[in-house]
């Protein structure tokens, strides 16, 4: 085989690798689709979720206020801690955080849900070591950063997908 054979044979490859996961709709973590609307209401959200969002969410040019025509509501938010593994000697080891929402999307004017309300999980585990408690506890809060940024990300693309030819006010 010859070297320019084998180069087209290679990107050829690279080429119907890269059409593939495109079209599974894979994507790079962190990126997030354009909702198509101008502004949005956040409600119900906590503190961290709401500021999380904001940002994510004016950085996509959606301004977030009070009297968006649209309300994104966070109908229940929920965190759970748990011990997933334990060393010899019976102490935790590693420990598993899980962040569930519920959220839907309704109209300001007459009050109509644009979306069903959805359910969404986000887990990760993280080891634990009990002799360094204080660096424990500094990574476990660092997770629940993660996990809220990467909330806000999925949160933001099923808004984006939910809101594709929505007219806009």
């Amino acid at each position: 085989m010859t070297s320019s054979l084998r180069f087209a044979s290679r990107l050829i490859l690279l080429l119907v690798l890269g059409l593939s996961l495109s079209a599974c709709g894979w994507q790079l973590r962190g990126t997030t689709s354009t909702p198509s609307m101008e502004t949005l209401t956040v409600s119900g959200a906590s503190t961290e979720l709401r500021y999380t969002l904001e940002d994510e969410l004016e950085d996509q040019g959606v301004l977030v206020h009070n009297e968006a025509p649209y309300i994104l509501v966070i109908d229940d938010e929920d965190w759970m801690r748990r011990t997933s593994a334990v060393d010899a000697q019976g102490r935790q080891a590693e420990i598993e955080l899980r962040y569930t929402l519920r959220w839907h999307i309704k109209d300001r004017k007459s009050g109509a849900l644009l979306t069903t309300p959805t359910r969404m999980m986000t887990l990760r585990n993280l080891p634990w070591y009990p002799e360094n408690a204080t660096a424990s506890s500094d990574e476990e809060q660092l997770v629940r950063d993660d996990l809220f940024l990467d909330m806000a990300y999925r949160l933001i693309n099923q808004i984006a997908a939910a809101s594709e030819g929505w007219e806009t006010y």
